[in-house]
């Protein structure tokens, strides 16, 4: 075994390139430089490097390893024209190989069969390598990974070979320092691409949705003043968009100023409004029946900032439902002149007549549709509600006149109708049931998609505080009406400003990511999650006991160490069991105590409320 000491700097200035190469090794070694430096690839650099540099010295294969992000031992990750038992790991202070991935020096094995310091040993001797060189490759501060060239010649490597593989490995860590530099840029670049893709993507699909919507779709602040209208409402009013801007929407009510402070008084007792029926009247002085829908939009803290209303022309409709009993022409009209899909059944409950729209809602023929019973086309957990509800037309008896529920068409899809039923009568007898469905499915999904945007935090995808005081309430009621346990998390996450001062706000926002992921893999299928603000959290645990919540917190606790970004991150957490003589404020006010007070005693644990 002969050694090769030089120091890398000192004999780079000792042994002057033209002395020690001809112009051909010299040109190969300088395009071989270039081309593993230049390429921002770190799988291209490093595989031109393991091919080329055995041809350089005439040699015949080539493995490369790595110091694993541990540490603790050099993994293969490129080889050329060698077996595959080459590309196991090496433990850097075992053998020759291990050894000299640690010192300044290149370790040369004239004959392999003579040396049992050389790992590889008996692999080469069964490839045929007679002899090998192993190079360190090390950054300034440290030891990075291990270049290994054999050769089926005996060969022994004198001061040449020793600059021209100490030089190589120069460049090889030159290009892994800028390829990983390089990739960690694309990364945070791609990372911040998509982000902005998401949200432009799911901005396009609302906006798009709610421009192709020939419903009005109106927003509004909480003065009445309109911010917002589609191009439904610019047709149902009349105006233009720019026209209809900080207008008052009360001026389109019928009812005036009293009818949209109504209006208000539920939205903010009920937060939603559903199929509310009044007139609005646009720049024709004519009035409109329309169907309104309204809700209350809130800001991430929770606070009402306005309204949104979406809202259905349905003066024809009721015109001709007035028409209905008086004469079959009328009836004949209703059918022809509706988009909306229109039937009638028996006193059993089987069709007996029904329009086209009724057909292409459903996707069935004339045929099939008379031979069914009503609850063939009901979804099987509407169909109680709904055969209820005919038993009472039927008997006589009050029944809502109108209800949203959900079909099955032919091919098995799933659709949301709006239906309004009117009684059959002959002679003071009810004899069938009139029914007028209109298709609400990309309604009712937009409602949910703004519904869920409104209590969603954006950047971690759990509910939002709003949302949060909301199920604690409905979660305290349960428990203290059945009387079962209720338990309340509370934590945040120690030195968090440190961390975000020393990396930044975007890193912050990775561990704030993380954190929502992490919590949600602890919790059980029946807890729920939430931010609070900031960086902090709370879990509400329905049925837990002081011991289960304590068991739930420490694997929220312990999930952190096996997360991306959070395995720096400690956090603090509160517990504290339910209470029936607690009102919300007290419930979190004790579950903020035991925070703090885990944080007092130094953070990275959990605290039960006494």
């Amino acid at each position: 075994m002969a050694d090769i000491q030089k120091n890398r700097g000192k004999r780079s200035r000792s042994l002057p390139i033209p002395s020690i190469l001809g112009s051909k090794e010299l040109w190969f070694f300088l395009n071989l430089s270039r081309e593993i430096t230049q390429d921002l690839n770190l799988e291209s650099a490093l595989q031109k490097l393991v091919e080329k540099a055995p041809l350089f010295l005439r040699a015949d294969g080539c493995v490369l390893h790595l110091l694993n992000e541990k540490g603790n031992l050099l993994e293969a990750v490129k080889k050329y024209k060698v077996g595959r038992q080459f590309s196991r790991p090496l433990n850097p202070p075992e053998g020759i190989s291990g050894s000299t991935s640690q010192e300044i020096r290149a370790m040369s094995v004239p004959n392999v069969a003579k040396d049992p310091s050389f790992l590889f040993q008996e692999e080469a001797k069964k490839e045929g390598f007679t002899s090998a060189i192993c190079v360190p490759l090390r950054t300034k501060e440290k030891a990075i990974g291990l270049l290994t060239i054999l050769s089926r010649k005996a060969r022994r490597y004198g001061e040449k070979e020793a600059f021209l593989l100490s030089a190589l490995a120069d460049q090889a860590v030159v290009a892994i320092e800028n390829a990983g530099y390089w990739e960690r840029i694309r990364k945070q670049l791609e990372e911040i691409s998509t982000l902005r893709e998401s949200e432009k993507k799911a901005k396009d699909f609302l906006e798009n949705i709610i421009d192709r919507s020939v419903d009005p779709v109106v927003v509004t602040d909480l003065h009445g003043k309109i911010t917002f209208a589609s191009k439904g409402a610019e047709e149902m009013f009349g105006y233009s968009h720019d026209e209809l801007m900080g207008k008052r929407v009360s001026d389109f009510y019928a009812g005036g100023i009293g009818e949209a402070k109504k209006i208000m008084k539920i939205l903010f007792q009920k937060e939603r409004l559903q199929n509310y029926e009044t007139e609005l009247i646009g720049s024709a002085t004519k009035p409109v029946s329309v169907m309104l829908s309204a809700s209350l939009l809130h800001d991430t803290q929770g606070n009402p900032v306005g309204t949104l209303g979406i809202s259905k022309d349905i003066t024809e409709y009721k015109n001709l439902l007035r028409q209905i009993t008086q004469t079959e022409q009328s009836y004949q009209k209703l059918f022809e002149a509706v988009n909306d899909a229109i039937f009638s059944l028996n006193r059993e409950g089987y069709f007996t007549t029904f329009n086209r729209m009724f057909l292409k809602m459903t996707g069935y023929t004339e045929k099939e549709i008379r031979s069914f019973h009503f609850s063939k086309i009901i979804h099987p957990e509407d169909i109680p509600l709904m055969m209820n509800d005919h038993q009472k037309v039927m008997q006589g008896e009050y029944a809502p006149e109108r209800s949203t529920f959900r079909l099955i068409n032919k091919e098995e899809k799933v659709i949301y109708v709006e239906g309004n039923f009117r009684r059959l009568q002959e002679k003071n007898e009810v004899v069938g049931l009139l029914g007028v469905l209109r298709d609400v499915t990309e309604k009712i999904k937009l409602e949910r998609e703004l519904l869920e945007l409104s209590i969603t935090d954006d950047l971690t995808g759990l509910h939002n505080q709003r949302h949060f005081f909301k199920e604690l309430d409905k979660e305290m009621e349960r428990a203290s009406r059945q009387r079962t346990t209720l338990c309340l998390l509370l934590f945040d996450l120690d030195d968090f400003k440190v961390y975000n001062d020393l990396h930044g706000h975007l890193e912050g926002d990775k561990v704030l990511k993380s954190v929502a992921q992490a919590v949600l893999s602890a919790i059980r299928r029946m807890d729920s999650a939430y931010r609070y603000g900031g960086d902090e959290f709370t879990v509400i645990l329905p049925g837990a006991g002081k011991e289960a919540g304590a068991r739930v917190a420490e694997r929220i606790r312990e999930s952190f160490k096996k997360m991306p970004y959070l395995q720096q991150i400690s956090l603090s957490i509160g517990l504290v069991e339910f209470d029936p003589k607690y009102d919300r404020t007290a419930f979190i006010k004790h579950a903020d105590e035991a925070m703090y007070s885990a944080k007092k005693m130094g953070g990275n644990q959990i605290f039960v409320f006494q």
